[in-house]
């Protein structure tokens, strides 16, 4: 049953209203719970309740911060913004998938193909749309920062090249604080620290 007819039957909206939303995604292209929330018929949160409970897949909250770079990378950045589903963590060889539309039979299929061809068993979960928007942000961020960090290292790396005097061991210990390289490590520990990895 589709979560307008839900909401009739809850008597949130009444029938002309649920004509004229269904109209609208017709003709829009937008998915129901986008214009159910554009509208602001009913907060995000009861209607990703109500979804579960209609498709019987859990709901999952969770925070950016929780979740590794690696863990966000599981699922190609092209993918995960197409099908709207990410990655939210990883215990042997079960990756737990998070989706905005678990119904959607194309984006299982190709969740499907990728747990071939990595060889993993995917897990679902319900996510609401600012949960992967929040994600997709944070795997952005992850991915520039670890980004500029290499590009700095590379042009360092560079400069090492035409420079060829000797350092000082103060020098060396000073160039190690500085490198990208070192950025790059300390960032993945933060990341790791505040996802309270073990």
């Amino acid at each position: 049953m589709s979560l307008i007819k839900q909401l009739v039957e809850k008597g949130i909206i009444d029938k002309n209203q649920a004509t004229s939303l269904e109209y609208e995604v017709k003709t829009s292209g937008k998915r129901e719970e986008e214009v159910l929330l554009d509208k602001n018929i009913v907060a995000e949160d009861f209607l990703f309740k109500l979804k579960s409970e209609n498709i019987k897949i859990p709901l999952k909250e969770v925070s950016p911060e929780e979740i590794s770079l690696s863990i966000l990378e599981q699922i190609p950045e092209e993918t995960v913004k197409h099908y709207k589903m990410i990655s939210l963590g990883k215990e042997g060889d079960i990756l737990e998938v998070g989706m905005i539309y678990p119904e959607d039979l194309k984006a299982r299929e190709a969740l499907s193909f990728l747990s071939r061809q990595q060889n993993f068993t995917a897990k679902i979960f319900l996510i609401k749309l600012s949960t992967f928007n929040n994600l997709l942000s944070q795997l952005k961020t992850l991915k520039r920062e670890v980004g500029t960090a290499l590009a700095e290292l590379e042009t360092e790396m560079e400069a090492e090249r035409v420079e060829t005097r000797p350092r000082t061991a103060a020098e060396i210990a000073r160039l190690v604080e500085e490198a990208p390289i070192s950025k790059v490590v300390a960032v993945m520990l933060r990341h790791a620290v505040d996802g309270k990895a073990s």
